[in-house]
């Protein structure tokens, strides 16, 4: 295991860690993500409760096959799966001139815009990143490169997290 795939491994699994949180953590934040599910119109009324149960349950799977060193790559794979249905879902709804509310992190219901877009194909070249790196990744990491590893990845998992203010501090600037 390298570094970098460390790295992609914490970024990945500490985002798709805080969006699983912020959906469950109380009734009211997965109601109100479920809600929001009503902004994507071609989602059946009769699915919209299977769907909002299904993408929290789908983001926690990402998170534990990113956590265990024999499912890794499925972590990555399954990780770039759900942020291109993510992306292109809301992408395709944008693109129909359509408000979809973005419950991603939980608070918050600003539309989906081109930051959010951006920020999803960000983390998908991560999970790209680390389906390209995995394979050939072998060997262990020393003790002070893991720490920095840790430390930088947490780092931009957060950046990654709290995008939508950091998109808006640029358009306010």
């Amino acid at each position: 295991m390298t570094v970098v795939e460390v790295a992609l491994r914490i970024v990945l699994a500490v985002v798709f860690v805080i969006a699983f949180i912020s959906k469950v953590h109380s009734r009211s934040a997965f109601g109100e993500f479920a809600g929001s599910l009503d902004d994507i119109g071609w989602i059946r009324r009769r699915w919209r409760s299977t769907v909002a149960v299904l993408i929290p349950m789908l983001e926690a799977a990402v998170v534990v096959l990113l956590v265990g060193p024999a499912s890794v790559m499925f972590g990555f794979a399954s990780g770039a799966v759900l942020l291109v249905a993510f992306t292109a879902i809301t992408g395709a709804e944008i693109a129909k001139g359509h408000r979809v509310r973005c419950r991603c992190f939980g608070a918050g219901a600003a539309p989906i815009g081109p930051a959010q877009i951006a920020r999803n194909v960000v983390l998908l070249i991560a999970s790209i990143a680390g389906l390209a790196i995995e394979p050939i990744s072998h060997g262990s990491v020393s003790g002070a490169r893991l720490v920095l590893a840790i430390g930088l990845a947490a780092l931009a998992a957060v950046a990654l997290v709290r995008w939508d203010d950091l998109a808006y501090l640029l358009r306010a600037s």
